[in-house]
């Protein structure tokens, strides 16, 4: 099943891109999951930095193709996790690996 996006936003540069994810950043709460679906090479990852360094200040921001989660501390007992499932081809490996329990385990203990 697909989804029709909400709405449709086109950068044209990275300056543009770093833009809006700085937009972006300031929309966030805790405990709010967004997702970016596209082909390789379309910004996902850069958006993803972008919005992780405008929230924590931190510049060396990696994704996470091989390790799959990469987290980054907001506050006292708050992570920003940034999840990269381009190697997993279907819902029962993420649910194989235990991202959902190690996630459970954040929000409710």
């Amino acid at each position: 099943m697909s989804m029709k996006p909400l709405s449709e936003i086109i950068t044209k540069s990275e300056y543009e891109m770093k833009k809006m994810g700085n937009l972006i950043s300031y929309l966030l709460k805790p405990n709010d999951l967004i997702t970016f679906e596209g082909d390789l090479g379309v910004g996902k990852t850069f958006l993803c930095k972008s919005i992780i360094n405008a929230i924590t200040k931190i510049e060396e921001v990696t994704s996470p193709t091989f390790n799959i989660v990469q987290t980054y501390p907001l506050k006292k007992e708050i992570e920003i996790w940034h999840c990269d499932f381009y190697r997993i081809n279907n819902f029962e490996e993420v649910e194989e690996i235990g991202i959902f329990e190690d996630l459970k385990k954040k929000l409710f203990y």
